[in-house]
């Protein structure tokens, strides 16, 4: 029995050891490492900084500053929030910085931005929403200048386009179907203008086919006719604005940059032709303006020679505006002291913001700078042709609208040319501007929408402007119509947007904005 009984014994303590009961030397279990703890990234700095002030408007850069690297949402839904402006493109991250920008169409005014949460993290933490606002410059103080009072003045215009500007491309040759407009502007026509709310007519005019070519003497006739335009419109209480338009075809700008025996002819008959135009309207009053040229240069727009020739036709141009300014002035009587618009190459805003513009010098201080606007062209002029357009703007369809070209760029050339010349008291005037009929209603939404936005930004910038108008019905590439040529009745019933036009152009409303015109941009 006391065998047995020790053999049991031995057996558990076998079993106890190896079941590890004794606590003896075996090593402790190894416990889970903790999970580590990642704090989300947090908001170091802002630019413009939180609560900033006196911010310019137009594009501005926004950068924010995380306190480490972060990572961007991939849903593309997830955009910084933006109130008082608009998200200009999309947002990106580049190690520590979250950068886009946002358009700001209006002084005086608070922009909120928030990022919200979701948008910016790292792996495992997400940033909370973050919200900072600044403000936008107040508007500058020129109310006493005059190129703010010529703005009011001149107001919202209207041209009469080709009738008087319809051309041969000869001399003394008259166009062989006569005036494209296939129009008889009567005094009616103009009274209904002025009805309507227009306060500014400019009469383009080619006067090459109506000059003998010795003399380069204007036809009578001719002259008579234009003049009778004239004051008809003087009589309705309309301003005036009256050029030299289709003329370029003998206003050869590349020849006369590279050849000084061209440029000596041009000049001998600039100067001709603008004495008797100036010595026929010498004694009207201030309701008239000149403008020396429409859009001169050499056929490529802009894309040509005068980028490669060292400023030759810059030089040349300058040249040719000088001469008509010191023409007008020494006819004397009204022309002393009259009004002369002056283009830059090809009436291009751009051009006109370059150094290679030089306007002339002027002892009665009264230029005024003429530019043209139909950007993005693709959408205002040729949609129905290759690589047209049929939107335009931040709401536009993907792949419909021009790139580049919306919203933030009416924005930034106009407030570039108040800047550089309304801001020191030079005038500037949109003396073209305007976007064809398109042919489905959809588009049209975007062009209306186009000419109220363009209309509210030059009020905005302090620029008057004039549609242009060929009295065409129907819609599609080269179809501008919007009153008779005639008697002024409307055409293609565009009395709604005629008036809509009127109201962005002249209102003085501080709640009509150019951001309450975004915000209601076609869906």
């Amino acid at each position: 029995m006391k065998r047995l009984h020790f053999l049991q014994t031995l057996f558990a303590s076998v079993v106890l050891v190896a079941c590890g009961s004794s606590g003896g030397d075996d090593p402790e279990p190894i416990p889970a490492p903790p999970t580590p703890t990642v704090t989300a990234p947090t908001v170091v700095s802002t630019t413009p900084a939180n609560n900033a002030t006196d911010i310019s408007t137009g594009v501005t850069n926004i950068q924010v500053v995380y306190d480490k690297d972060v990572l961007m949402s991939s849903d593309a839904s997830l955009q910084p929030k933006v109130s008082g402006a608009t998200l200009s493109g999309s947002a990106s991250v580049s190690g520590k910085t979250l950068s886009f920008a946002v358009n700001c169409s209006d002084y005086e005014t608070k922009v909120t931005i928030i990022l919200p949460k979701g948008l910016i993290g790292v792996t495992g933490a997400l940033a909370s929403e973050y919200t900072f606002s600044f403000t936008t410059a107040k508007k500058p103080v020129i109310s006493d200048n005059d190129a703010v009072a010529l703005a009011k003045k001149l107001g919202w215009g209207w041209n009469l386009g080709n009738h008087f500007d319809t051309s041969s491309g000869e001399d003394g040759k008259h166009p062989q179907w006569g005036y494209w407009d296939n129009a008889k502007p009567t005094q009616t026509l103009y009274t209904n203008l002025k009805k309507a709310g227009a306060s500014t007519v400019r009469i383009g005019v080619t006067w090459g086919n109506y000059q003998n070519t010795t003399t380069w003497d204007i036809e009578e006739d001719y002259m008579a006719e234009v003049k009778q335009n004239v004051e008809w419109a003087e009589a309705a209480g309309l301003n005036v604005i009256l050029n030299l338009h289709h003329d370029e075809y003998w206003l050869d700008i590349k020849g006369a940059a590279n050849s000084s025996n061209i440029n000596t002819a041009v000049k001998d008959r600039i100067e001709k032709t603008w004495k008797q135009i100036a010595e026929a309207f010498k004694d009207k009053g201030d309701f008239l303006f000149f403008e020396s040229f429409n859009e001169i240069q050499d056929g490529n727009w802009g894309w040509g020679d005068n980028l490669k020739d060292g400023g030759k036709q810059y030089n040349t141009l300058n040249e040719w505006n000088q001469l008509v300014v010191n023409t007008i002035r020494a006819t004397g009587g009204k022309n002393a002291t009259r009004w002369i618009g002056i283009p830059a190459y090809a009436s291009s805003p751009s051009f006109a913001l370059e150094n290679s513009f030089a306007l002339p010098n002027d002892a009665a201080n009264k230029i005024m700078v003429s530019v043209h606007f139909y950007d993005p062209n693709t959408f205002t002029l040729t949609p129905e042709s290759n690589g047209g357009k049929s939107e335009w703007g931040h709401t536009a369809a993907s792949g419909k609208a021009q790139s580049g070209s919306n919203e933030e760029h009416v924005v930034e050339i106009f407030q570039k040319l108040q800047e550089k010349y309304i801001a020191k008291n030079i005038p500037v005037y949109i003396g073209e501007y305007g976007c064809v009929m398109h042919k489905n209603d959809r588009s049209n939404l975007f062009r209306n929408y186009y000419l109220e936005y363009v209309c509210r930004a030059a009020h905005t910038y302090n620029m008057p402007l004039c549609i242009w108008d060929n009295n065409s019905e129907g819609g599609g590439d080269e179809h501008h119509g919007y009153f008779n040529h005639n008697d002024g009745t409307y055409l293609n019933n565009m009395e709604s947007l005629v008036q809509t036009m009127i109201k962005a152009a002249t209102s003085d409303d501080a709640n009509y904005t150019l951001e309450s015109i975004y915000n209601n941009a076609p869906k």
